[in-house]
C-alpha cells in the first residue's frame, strides 16, 4: 500500500502541470457528454431524504439499472447522501458497480470517492481517482484538494499532505481558507503542532490571512501538547492582529494552564472572560472544575460551581458528576452520595457514569452492599448499568472477600448478555482466585472459560497466571505459560518482570540474564524496576 500511495503521489504531478485540452482528442458525442455533465445543476441539498441506508441503495441500484441510464448528478446526490450517513465502503462498492455500467462520473462524484477512501483508511486508491480528473477532462477543484488533504491527514500521512501542499502552491494554485484549516488541522491531530504553528506563521504573508478558527485550532493543539507559552505567545500575537479570541481560546488556554498546575495563570484568564463579559459555558466551566477536583481544591471547585450558578449557568449532570468524582478521589464518598441525592432532589436526572463513580466510591473504601444498592435502583430507574458498572462491582466484591457474589454477578451478565462479560471482568476473577493461593483454581477456570465461554485472554490474563505460578514456587509452568503465549501474543516488560524476579529470588542469574538478553532481542525497553529486580538479585 506504502508504494501504491508513492506512485499515486507521483501521477498527482499531472495535475499540476499545465492542462492539455484533452476534450479534442474525445468522440464528438462524448465531448457533449462532458460539457453536458458540467453544465447540469446538482438537484436541491433536500431531493433525497432517507431513513436507513438500506432504502438509498435501493433506490441507487434502481437508478442504475433503468434505461436509459439516470442521470450521473441524481446518482451523485444519492452517493452523497449514503456518505452523509457515513457508509463509506457501501458508497464505494455502488460507484464500481456504476462504473460497470458505463455510468460517467463528473467532478463531483470524484470529490466523494476521494471522501470515502479517506475515511476507510484507502488513501492509494484515494490518489489513483486524482488520475480519473485527467482521464475525463475534469479540473481538480478547492474542493478536491481540500478533501485529498484532509484524506491523508486523517490516515496519518502528514508527510504525503505537506509535499502535495507544496507542489499545489509551487504550481500557482491559491489555498482558501478551509484548505488550510484542514491542513493546520490535520497537523495539530497528528501531534504536529509545531508544524501547523510554523505553517500559520508563513500564511501571514500570503494571499489568505488566519482567521480565528485557525489560531483556536493551533491554540488547542499547543496547550493540550504543554507547549503552553507558546499558546501564550500566539494568544498575544492574535490580539495584537486585531483578532479578539472566543469563549474557545479561553477554554483551550484555561485547560493547559489548569492541568499544568499554574491556577494563577489560569485564574487570570477567567477574570479576563469575566472583565470582557465573554459568554462562559457550561463546558469551560466544567473543564476548570475537573482540574481542580484532580488537584484536591474542592472548596475551590465549588466556589466556582456557586460562581457558575451566579452568572446564569446551571450545572448539569457533568459539572455534578464531577465534584461526585472529586470527593470520591478523596475518600469523601458520603458527600459525594448526599451530592448525589441532593442532585436527584433537584430534578437532574443521574446518568449511569454518576453511578459508576458512586459505586467504585463505595467499592473503594470496603462498602460493597450500598454498591450493590445503588446498581438496584439503577435497574428501578431504567437506568441500564454497563461494563464499567459491573467491573467495578465485580472488583469491589473480589477484594471484599466475597468471591461467591462476584461469580453470581458474572453468571448474571453471561445469561442476560447485557453486558456481555469481556476480558476485563474474567481478568479480574481469575487476580482474585490467583492471589488468594489457589492457583490451581485459576488454571482449571482460565481454562474453561477459553473452551466454554470463548473466552480470549489478553497480556493482563497471562500475566496473572505467570504471576500465580512464580508466587507458587513453579517456575517451568510460568515459562510453559510464556511459550503458549507466544503463540498468539506478545509479552510486554511487565511479563518479563514476573520472569525476572521469580528467577532472582531462586538465585538462578545465569537464567535471568539469557532472558534479559531475550527482552533486548524483543525490542522490548527495560524499565526502572527491570533493572531493581537484577540489581537487587545480585
Amino acid at each position: 500500500m506504502l508504494y501504491a500511495t508513492r506512485y499515486a503521489i507521483l501521477k498527482l504531478h499531472r495535475f499540476l502541470l499545465p492542462s492539455s485540452n484533452l476534450l479534442a482528442f474525445m468522440p464528438y458525442a462524448y465531448r457533449t457528454r462532458l460539457c453536458l455533465l458540467h453544465s447540469q445543476p446538482l438537484p436541491s441539498r433536500d431531493a433525497y431524504k432517507f431513513d436507513n441506508v438500506e432504502d438509498a441503495v435501493a433506490l441507487f441500484n434502481c437508478k442504475v439499472d433503468m434505461h436509459p441510464q439516470p442521470s450521473i448528478v441524481e446518482l451523485t446526490k444519492i452517493l452523497g447522501t449514503i456518505v452523509k450517513m457515513k457508509y463509506y465502503a457501501t458508497a464505494i462498492h455502488l460507484y464500481t458497480h456504476m462504473e460497470s455500467k458505463g455510468i460517467l462520473p463528473f467532478s463531483v462524484t470524484l470529490n466523494i470517492m476521494i471522501n470515502c477512501y479517506g475515511h476507510a483508511g484507502q488513501m492509494g486508491f484515494a490518489l489513483s481517482v486524482m488520475s480519473k480528473f485527467v482521464k475525463w477532462g475534469f479540473k481538480p477543484s478547492a474542493v478536491t484538494f481540500t478533501t485529498l488533504m484532509k484524506g491523508l491527514c486523517l490516515n496519518g500521512k502528514i508527510l504525503d499532505a505537506l509535499y502535495i501542499y507544496g507542489k499545489i502552491v509551487a504550481k500557482g494554485f491559491w489555498f482558501d481558507e478551509v484548505m488550510y484549516g484542514t491542513l493546520i488541522n490535520g497537523l495539530c491531530k497528528s501531534g504536529e503542532t509545531r508544524v501547523a504553528l510554523q505553517r500559520l506563521w508563513k500564511m501571514e504573508g500570503q494571499f489568505v490571512k488566519p482567521n480565528l478558527v485557525m489560531y483556536n485550532i493551533v491554540v488547542d493543539g499547543l496547550c493540550k501538547d504543554g507547549l503552553l507559552n507558546d499558546a501564550l505567545d500566539l494568544y498575544f500575537n492574535m490580539l495584537g492582529r486585531g483578532i479578539s479570541p472566543d469563549i474557545v481560546t479561553y477554554t483551550s488556554l484555561i485547560y493547559g494552564f489548569c492541568h499544568a498546575g499554574q491556577w494563577k495563570e489560569a485564574g487570570l484568564l477567567l477574570n479576563e472572560i469575566f472583565v470582557k463579559d465573554i459568554s462562559l459555558d457550561v463546558y469551560t466551566f466544567n473543564i476548570i472544575i475537573d482540574a481542580l477536583c484532580k488537584e484536591e481544591m474542592l472548596l475551590q471547585a465549588h466556589d466556582l460551581c456557586d460562581v457558575m450558578i451566579l452568572r446564569g449557568q446551571q450545572p448539569n449532570i457533568i459539572t455534578y458528576t464531577i465534584l461526585m468524582n472529586g470527593y470520591c478521589l478523596n475518600n469523601k464518598v458520603d458527600e459525594a452520595r448526599n451530592l448525589f441525592d441532593m442532585v436527584i432532589e433537584r430534578g437532574v436526572v443521574p446518568d449511569v457514569w454518576s453511578y459508576n463513580i458512586l459505586i467504585k466510591g463505595y467499592c473503594k473504601i470496603n462498602r460493597v452492599d450500598e454498591a450493590r444498592n445503588l446498581m438496584k435502583d439503577m435497574f428501578r430507574k431504567n437506568i441500564v448499568p454497563n461494563i464499567v458498572t459491573y467491573n467495578t462491582l465485580v472488583d469491589g466484591l473480589c477484594k471484599a472477600g466475597r468471591i461467591s457474589s462476584a461469580r453470581e454477578i458474572v453468571n448474571e451478565m453471561h445469561y442476560c448478555g447485557q453486558p456481555f462479560p469481556n476480558v476485563t471482568t474474567y481478568n479480574i476473577i481469575l487476580d482474585f482466585v490467583c492471589k488468594n493461593q489457589h492457583l490451581d483454581e485459576a488454571i482449571r477456570l482460565f481454562k474453561s472459560l477459553i473452551f466454554e465461554r470463548r473466552f480470549v485472554p489478553n497480556v493482563w490474563s497471562y500475566n496473572i497466571l505467570i504471576s500465580g505460578y512464580c508466587k507458587n514456587k513453579r517456575l517451568d509452568g510460568a515459562m510453559n505459560l510464556l511459550q503458549d503465549m507466544f503463540k498468539n501474543l506478545d509479552p510486554n516488560i511487565e511479563t518479563y518482570n514476573i520472569l525476572l524476579h521469580a528467577l532472582c529470588d531462586r538465585q538462578q542469574l545465569g537464567k535471568a540474564v539469557i532472558l534479559l538478553y531475550q527482552i533486548i532481542d524483543d525490542d522490548i525497553c527495560p524499565n526502572l524496576y527491570t533493572y531493581k529486580i537484577l540489581v537487587h538479585g545480585l
